[in-house]
């Protein structure tokens, strides 16, 4: 015996002796498969924001034994402020765009004056390698999960330079790229 379900698919269910009135449920459509609760997946996905979110809190975890606060959630990602400096990791969509992005903010200068350049912009002006080395495209979890990662690991590698004394020139440098 076969019926159609309420998506479209087929049921297929041997009747015995046993289940006649299921039989006639099934007939009638009185019995109507129901989906899973997650949709259908294999179970809830992570946004592009929760992964890095996620993953970020413990890549990026060197921030606060280096002298920044504990992070703060922010739209799209994580944020870590200290030393004169905002540390932020995100998550964006625009148009057809997906990706991972980071940046460095001077604090405590006035607005007109503010600097902020790209990790990946001070990444190549301190010469530690080329800008395809930082990629921020991404479309899946674990692909959002690689791109935090190596931003994490760019960060620990600038990390010296940002808090060394020419750090407000390199910043200016990098945002003008």
């Amino acid at each position: 015996m076969l019926a159609g379900d309420a998506f479209g698919g087929i049921i297929s269910t041997k009747v015995t002796g046993a289940v006649p009135l299921l039989r006639d449920a099934l007939v009638r459509g009185l019995v109507v498969a129901t989906p899973p609760p997650d949709g259908g997946g294999m179970g809830k996905q992570e946004t592009g924001e929760e992964v890095v979110r996620r993953v970020g809190r413990d890549a990026l975890s060197f921030l606060t034994l280096a002298g920044f606060a504990m992070p703060s959630d922010i739209a799209g990602g994580l944020e870590y402020v200290g030393r004169g400096l905002k540390i932020a990791v995100y998550h964006y969509v625009w148009k057809n765009e997906v990706a991972v992005s980071a940046f460095v903010e001077m604090t405590g200068v006035p607005l007109p004056v503010r600097h902020r350049a790209q990790v990946l912009e001070l990444y190549v002006e301190c010469g530690l390698g080329p800008p395809n080395r930082l990629p921020g495209s991404t479309g899946t979890a674990r692909l959002t999960e690689v791109r935090v990662r190596a931003f994490a690991s760019a960060l620990k590698e600038l990390l010296p330079f940002l808090l060394g004394a020419d750090r407000d020139a390199l910043i200016r440098r990098a945002s003008a790229r």
